[in-house]
């Protein structure tokens, strides 16, 4: 079986959808599968779609170089669309659009989390779809986190690539000001790891560059908890990778958030962030042996792959006929009612 994947790999840190890529390539080699992250092989089985943004740094190809490699060189390969963006995450514009302009030319579509799918369900219908969350690699995420002690200093840390501030900064900042009184200053120590946004400067809080794989996963571990105050998260790797490594979550109910992390933490809000981080330190034993259940790791996740490929591959023929793309005769008219939608 042949697959592209439309993702390219980066070395070092470059955040959750590149270790979803490098996951899934290695799982499905792993399982027999050839990987490509091109179209130019001529007899694909599968073809990923991740991005279908044209001026995306990381995508290999889009839903127009899709358009043309089945109407011209092998209309047999199945086409999935994996959904983990939107206009919501980093107030843009536009992206929204794309992706359910793009995701008429696929014949199948995968969402990170319910949240999203409901989302773009407000736009249109996806009969042809499942829900797949994201999974942190345990090789590197594991749970082992330093033990925490009565009168020791909770650690609690945080990472993120993107410096965007809906990551949750202004939640960080908070931490920041209320870690200017000396009684907090002695009961809490906080991490952030990552980018931070331009400008912003922390008084109080750790700050460490971003890190990937073996390192991130040992820096996480010497903490006793995570917090996540994303808001508008489509279905972020970064809350895994921290439960996974055996750290409750500090949670905010925005996006996915409380999907991947309700029963492994706590859901606090912006009024109420410091009772419910005293709330859990007070019941640190308990949550922390929660996450030894987390099940939102790597293999699951690209186990679920290689089952919906294969479910996908014994249905080819029906797929295949019951194709219904928009019948575009000039890939130039093509490119242009993009090129309107990204405007």
């Amino acid at each position: 079986m042949k697959i592209s994947l439309g993702s390219k790999i980066f070395a070092g840190p470059w955040g959750g959808g590149n270790n979803f890529i490098k996951n899934l390539s290695k799982y499905l080699k792993n399982n027999g599968y050839q990987v490509f992250f091109d179209l130019n092989q001529e007899d694909l089985d599968f073809i990923l779609l991740t991005d279908p943004r044209i001026q995306s740094e990381s995508s290999c190809f889009n839903h127009i170089d899709i358009f043309n490699y089945i109407k011209k060189v092998n209309s047999d390969a199945i086409i999935v669309h994996r959904v983990n963006e939107c206009d919501e995450r980093k107030n843009t514009k536009g992206v929204n659009n794309q992706i359910i302009y793009a995701n008429n030319f696929t014949d199948y579509t995968v969402f990170i989390s319910g949240w999203l799918k409901k989302l773009y369900s407000n736009y249109k219908e996806f009969s042809n779809s499942s829900i797949i969350y994201n999974g942190a690699n345990k090789e590197y995420f594991f749970n082992n986190p330093k033990v925490f002690n009565k009168g020791d200093k909770f650690r609690l840390v945080t990472h993120h690539w993107s410096n965007h501030l809906n990551k949750g900064f202004e939640i960080y900042k908070l931490i920041d000001d209320k870690l200017d009184e000396e009684y907090f200053k002695n009961k809490i120590i906080f991490t952030i790891i990552g980018n931070l946004p331009k400008n912003m400067k922390f008084r109080n809080i750790n700050h460490l560059k971003p890190l990937f794989d073996e390192e991130l996963g040992n820096a996480l571990r010497n903490n006793h908890a995570y917090i996540t105050a994303s808001m508008n998260e489509p279905g972020g790797n970064h809350q895994n990778e921290g439960i996974n490594c055996g750290l409750p979550a500090l949670y905010r109910d925005s996006g996915c958030m409380k999907e991947y992390c309700e029963g492994f933490g706590i859901e606090f809000n912006q009024d109420n962030l410091f009772s419910k981080l005293d709330e859990l330190i007070n019941n640190y034993d308990y949550y922390q042996k929660r996450t030894l259940k987390y099940n939102l790791y790597e293999k699951n996740t690209c186990t679920s792959y290689l089952n919906l490929f294969n479910q996908l591959k014994n249905n080819k023929i029906n797929i295949i006929n019951n194709r219904k793309w928009p019948n575009i005769s000039k890939l130039d008219q093509f490119k242009n009612r993009v090129r309107k939608l990204i405007k």
